[in-house]
């Protein structure tokens, strides 16, 4: 999701825009996977590899940094838009007069929370944005273990059990920190990727077999980080990582006509993200500010009209004015 967890100068490395086009798939099938309603087959879908896909992919770009390095890049291009998006969340409860919801909000901000409790208490639910604070831990803690040891990849994989049992039977660690924690086996997949296994082609049978695993997993599994839930655990992470993998191989295959507008989407993921949270938050909890999209003919489709025009066309327009104040700025100095 955040386009910033690696350079731009590191995306030019790479052979084409697969990667950039496969976060748009991850990024659409997550707008989709939030629209109320979505039959059971088609979410357990989305959630079998679609937020796992997107720390696959930071993983993957993975370079060692100094943790200092780290805390400054995190605070600058996840932690900042974080409180922002935050900050907007908050305000429109204010304008909306909802007071006791603009409370149990910004508990969940401060918490980071995605849909987590304390010792058996819910914790209020920030939106989509936890994702940013996730991010933000789990780069940090898995640059530490690679200072600590060479077997960062066996160690994040019992980290992140023990954050997953912890955060479903125990309780969530404040500032989104159990969700770093729970994520670390995906981004170490990421960074395994890279270095062990790179462009080589995998036989058809591991590639088959991968897709049986994946499509029992849909059927029978539930993979969902936000309430630290992974049934047939861990055959559901080697799961996500086979639907992240089979969603690489479909943008390598992605018809040129479609290809501009998946790289857009997958380079301001973060902005999408951020603008997606807001949206997400007024259409399920402030309705007061927009017409009812169930009350419209065909609500179900309405609703995703409307996440989709919103979602994407508002962060297309916050790149408009962002380049064209920029190009000003610089023709003026």
């Amino acid at each position: 999701m955040a386009t910033e967890e690696y350079k731009r100068t590191e995306t030019k490395t790479m052979s084409d825009d697969s990667i950039d086009i496969a976060k748009a798939i991850g990024l659409i099938l997550m707008i989709i996977g939030h629209c109320p309603g979505l039959p059971h087959p088609i979410r357990n879908f989305i959630f079998s590899f679609h937020m796992p896909l997107f720390f696959v992919f930071s993983g993957y770009f993975f370079k060692p940094k100094p943790i200092k390095s780290l805390i400054t890049s995190g605070n600058r291009h996840l932690v900042r838009p974080y409180v922002y998006t935050s900050i907007a969340c908050l305000l429109l409860c204010l304008t909306a007069q909802k007071y006791d919801f603009f409370v149990t909000k910004l508990i969940g901000a401060v918490m980071g929370s995605a849909c987590g409790h304390i010792f058996g208490k819910t914790v209020p639910f920030i939106g989509p944005i936890w994702f940013l604070l996730a991010l933000y831990w789990c780069k940090i803690f898995y640059a530490y273990l690679k200072t600590k040891t060479d077997k960062c990849f066996i160690i994040s994989f019992v980290i992140s059990t023990v954050a997953l049992v912890v955060g479903k039977y125990v309780t969530i660690i404040p500032f989104g920190i159990t969700y770093g924690l729970c994520s670390l086996i995906f981004y170490a997949m990421g960074d395994y990727w890279k270095n062990y296994w790179g462009d080589k082609k995998i036989s058809p049978i591991w590639y088959f077999t991968g897709i049986a695993v994946w499509l029992f997993c849909i059927w029978k599994a539930h993979l969902e980080l936000a309430t630290c839930d992974c049934s047939l655990y861990p055959i559901s992470m080697f799961a996500a990582f086979v639907g992240t993998y089979a969603t690489y191989v479909v943008s390598k295959n992605m018809p040129q006509i479609f290809r501009p507008f998946l790289t857009w989407v997958g380079k301001n993921t973060l902005l999408i993200l951020c603008y997606h949270t807001i949206i997400f938050f007024v259409l399920l909890n402030i309705k007061c500010y927009i017409i009812e999209p169930y009350n419209l003919p065909y609500g179900k489709i309405a609703y995703l009209i409307l996440f989709f025009t919103f979602g994407l066309g508002l962060p297309f327009l916050h790149t408009l004015i962002e380049k064209r104040f920029f190009s000003k700025t610089a023709s003026h100095s």
